[in-house]
C-alpha cells in the first residue's frame, strides 16, 4: 500500500514535470518566432492611415510621405541615409556572431499616391528595419517611385546588393504568394502629325473628366475608369454618325508609367448635331456613374456647350487630323490579353489568364503633332510583340510612326534558395495559425521592380512577396526569422 502511495506520487509529480517542460517548449517556441514589435508595426501603419482619414484624403506629394518615414525613424533613433534619388534607406551591419550570414534587403516601393493603400506592406517594413534581431547585413530601403517611374530603383547602389544577397521584394495584393518572375515592360510613342485650320463649325463642346485616382499598371486595367478610353468613346459616336466635327483642343492627366487621371477636350460641330452628341454624353456620364461612381468618389464627368461665337476656338485640327486621332485611339485601347484555348500556354497556366496589358498612358501635343505614350507588358518577348506589333500596325494604317523608347526585362530567378528557405521558414512561424495563410507559388502577369533590382546584380537572389492586408503582420514577421536563421530552422523547434 505504501508502495503504490509512493508510486503514485512519482507519477503524479512525473506528469508534472512534462507538462512544465511542454509548457517552456511553447513559450520559447512562440519567443523565438513572435519577433515583430506589434507596438511599432501599428504605430507606423496608424501615422500612414491616419493621412488617408484626414481631410486631405491623402498625402499631398513624396516630399510629406517621406518627411512621414524620417520623422518615424528620428522618433525610434534609427540612423537612415536619404540618397540623391529619394530613396530613404535603413541599413545594419551584421551582428558580431553573424558576420557571415548572407546579407538581406527588403525592397518597398515609396509612392505617395498608393501609400494609404499599402500602409501594412511599408509598415511591415518599418517593422524589420526598426529590430533588433540578431542576424547578417540587414538594409531596409524605402525606394523614391513617385509616379511610377522607379527613379529610385534605377540608381540605387550596386554597393548594396552584392552576389550574395538575398532580397525580398514587399508588395500588397489579393493574395499571398511567392514569385520569382514577373513580365517585361516596353514604353512606345505613336506620333500622329497634326495640322490645324480655321475653325468651319458654329457650336464647340467642351468635355472635363476629373477626379479618377491612379494606380499601378495591372492586370485588374479592365476594372478602371480610363480617360482614354472615354475619349475614344466620344469621337467613334461622331465619326460613326458621319458628323462634321474636329478636336480643338485636348489632352490627358498623365501620371508617368501609372494609369492617367484626367480628360479634358474640346470638339466642335455643327449646332444641327447639338442633342444627339450631348444626349449622348448624358448617357455616358450615367454609366460611368453606375460602373465607377461607388469607388471614385471624386470623380466628375462633366461638359459644357459653348454656342457664343466669340468664345468659340479660332483655329481647330483638321478633319485629316480628326480621323487619324479618332481611328488610333479605336484601335489601339488599354486592356488585358488573355491565353485563348488554341495559344500554346505555358505550364501551370489555364485559358483566360493573362499573358499581357496595354495601357495608353498619355496624350499631349506639340506643334505639329499629337503624340500618344504607350505602355505594354508581357510573359516574355514573344507575347509582347504580340502587342506591340498590333500597335504598330494600326499606327501605320493611319500613317503614323510608332517608336519604342524604353525596353526593360522581364525578372526571372532561377535560384530556389531563397524561395525554398523563405516558405520553410514561414510554415514554421505560421504552423499554429488559427486562419488559412497559406503561402503560394505564382508568377506575376504584370511588371515588377524586381526587373530593376536584378538589373544591379544577376546574380543575387531575388523574390517578390505580395501579401494581403490581413496577412502583412506574419510577412514581417516571417522575415524577421528568416534573417535570424537563415536556414537555420532547428531554432523554431
Amino acid at each position: 500500500m505504501k508502495n503504490a502511495l509512493c508510486r503514485n506520487k512519482f507519477i503524479i509529480l512525473f506528469t508534472i514535470l512534462i507538462i512544465a517542460a511542454a509548457a517552456g517548449i511553447s513559450i520559447y517556441k512562440s519567443q523565438s518566432t513572435a519577433l515583430l514589435d506589434k507596438k511599432a508595426y501599428s504605430e507606423f501603419r496608424t501615422a500612414i492611415e491616419d493621412v488617408g482619414e484626414s481631410e486631405a484624403g491623402g498625402f499631398a506629394d513624396q516630399q510629406e510621405l517621406a518627411g512621414l518615414i524620417r520623422q518615424w525613424a528620428d522618433g525610434h533613433s534609427l540612423e537612415y541615409k536619404e540618397d540623391k534619388y529619394g530613396n530613404i534607406i535603413f541599413d545594419k551591419p551584421a551582428s558580431g556572431r553573424k558576420k557571415n550570414f548572407s546579407p538581406t534587403l527588403i525592397a518597398v516601393s515609396m509612392n505617395y499616391e498608393t501609400a494609404v493603400d499599402n500602409a501594412r506592406v511599408l509598415a511591415a517594413a518599418a517593422a524589420v528595419a526598426v529590430s533588433d534581431v540578431e542576424a547578417g547585413r540587414r538594409t531596409v530601403v524605402f525606394f523614391n517611385d513617385e509616379q511610377g517611374l522607379a527613379k529610385g530603383y534605377k540608381g540605387i547602389s550596386k554597393k548594396l546588393i552584392s552576389s550574395k544577397t538575398k532580397v525580398i521584394y514587399l508588395d500588397k495584393g489579393a493574395s499571398n504568394y511567392i514569385s520569382t518572375g514577373s513580365f517585361q515592360q516596353r514604353c512606345s510613342e505613336i506620333t500622329i502629325p497634326a495640322e490645324r485650320e480655321e475653325n468651319p463649325c458654329d457650336t464647340a463642346v467642351r468635355i472635363s473628366i476629373t477626379g479618377i485616382t491612379s494606380g499601378v499598371i495591372g492586370p485588374g486595367i479592365n476594372k478602371r475608369p480610363d480617360p482614354m478610353s472615354a475619349l475614344s468613346s466620344l469621337l467613334s459616336r461622331l465619326k460613326s454618325r458621319s458628323v462634321d466635327c474636329r478636336v480643338a483642343e485636348v489632352s490627358v492627366g498623365n501620371n508617368g508609367n501609372m494609369y492617367p487621371v484626367s480628360l479634358d477636350v474640346t470638339i466642335v460641330l455643327n449646332s444641327y448635331n447639338l442633342n444627339s452628341f450631348t444626349g449622348y454624353i448624358d448617357k455616358r456620364i450615367k454609366a460611368w456613374d453606375k460602373a465607377y461612381g461607388d469607388n471614385y468618389e471624386d470623380l466628375k464627368y462633366e461638359y459644357e456647350v459653348i454656342e457664343d461665337e466669340e468664345a468659340l476656338p479660332d483655329t481647330v485640327y483638321t478633319a485629316e487630323t480628326t480621323d487619324k486621332l479618332t481611328g488610333i485611339l479605336y484601335t489601339i485601347s488599354s486592356g488585358s490579353y488573355k491565353y485563348s484555348e488554341n495559344d500554346s500556354i505555358p505550364e501551370g497556366k489555364e485559358p483566360g489568364y493573362v499573358y499581357g496589358i496595354n495601357c495608353l498612358t498619355d496624350l499631349y501635343t506639340t506643334d505639329d503633332n499629337i503624340k500618344i505614350v504607350v505602355i505594354t507588358q508581357g510573359a516574355d518577348d514573344s507575347f509582347t510583340d504580340r502587342i506591340a506589333n498590333d500597335n504598330k500596325a494600326a499606327a501605320e494604317l493611319y500613317e503614323c510612326s510608332y517608336d519604342q523608347t524604353d525596353y526593360i526585362d522581364a525578372f526571372i530567378n532561377d535560384k530556389d534558395s531563397l524561395a525554398r528557405t523563405f516558405r520553410c521558414t514561414y510554415e514554421k512561424v505560421t504552423k499554429n495559425a488559427a486562419s488559412d495563410v497559406s503561402l503560394g507559388s505564382e508568377t506575376d502577369n504584370f511588371f515588377t521592380p524586381c526587373s530593376y533590382l536584378a538589373k544591379r546584380n544577376t546574380k543575387a537572389d531575388i523574390i517578390h512577396i505580395r501579401t494581403k492586408n490581413s496577412n502583412a503582420a506574419r510577412i514581417a514577421n516571417t522575415i524577421l526569422c528568416y534573417i535570424k536563421g537563415k536556414g537555420n530552422t532547428s531554432i523554431f523547434k
